[in-house]
Order: structure tokens, then sequence, then C-alpha cells
């Protein structure tokens, strides 16, 4: 009888609790910006910074920067092999959220002055460095690149 009680108390607990988080979920703690302007200038186009180092299990937040006319994009080649996507984010100038895209995804474009926030967690490490580039008809010969490692 005392047996039946116990386990009906932990039960009622684990009902009462609810949902919960796990401590090590790193894929939503501690999230690092990362800023990647996409533009041109009087050079040609670039990606800033045009190197990155990423660490497995580390959340980031990248934060496409467009300041440019035209329409860029980022296309993760190898680098999207080895990273797990949780969501991309489009918001509207006031922050409201337009839209959340979940997935697989290997690139991304993003408009005339606008912002898009990608949200990852690289899995896999890369140790020599692999190009991200803009895919859009003449913006990698342009410039339009960066080099990326996982450690």
């Amino acid at each position: 009888m005392m047996k039946r009680f116990t386990t009906a108390c932990a039960l009622l607990a684990l009902a009462v609790a609810g949902p919960a988080i796990a401590g090590g979920d790193l894929s939503r703690a501690n999230v690092i910006d990362v800023m990647i302007e996409l533009g041109s200038d009087e050079n040609g186009m670039y990606m800033k910074p045009d190197t990155f180092e990423f660490e497995t299990g580390q959340a980031y937040k990248l934060i496409l920067f467009n300041p440019d006319e035209i329409k860029h994009e980022v296309s993760l080649n190898e680098m999207g092999e080895r990273i797990f996507t949780r969501k991309v984010e489009v918001s509207d100038a006031e922050g409201n959220l337009i839209t959340e895209v979940k997935g697989t995804i290997r690139e991304v474009e993003v408009g005339p002055h606008q912002t898009v926030e990608w949200f990852i967690v690289p899995i896999q490490t890369i140790d020599e460095p692999v190009e991200i580039t803009c895919e859009l008809p003449g913006h990698k010969e342009a410039g339009m690149r960066a080099s990326v490692t996982i450690k």
C-alpha cells in the first residue's frame, strides 16, 4: 500500500511540474550573436567579416544584414552539412515576427535594406577553412565570400 502511495505521489509531482528543458540544452542557452554584413562598395561586393570560427555545440544567431539596394544571399555550401539549423526568423521594422522557417536550410536570401536572423548550432568540425558565398550571378566573383572553420 505504501509503495503505491509513493508511486502515486511521484506521478502527481511530475504532472504538476510540467515539461522541463534539459540543463545541458545548448541550442537555447548562451546564444552568441554573429553579424554578417552583405553589401557592396567601391571595391566590389563583400561579406563582412570575411573570416569566421565557430565551436561545435555552441548556439549562434547569424544576423544577416543587407544595407544594399539589391538582394544578396548567404549559401553555407559545405558548412551547411556540419550544422543544425534551429530556425530562420524574419521580422518587420518594429520587431514583429513575420515568419519563422524551420528544417534543413542551406541558403538564405536577404532583400535590400533587410535583416534576417539564422539560428544555428555547429555539430561537426571543419579544420580546413571552407567558403560561405553569395551564389547570385556574379556576386561571388565580385567578392561575396568568407572562410569558415568549426572547432
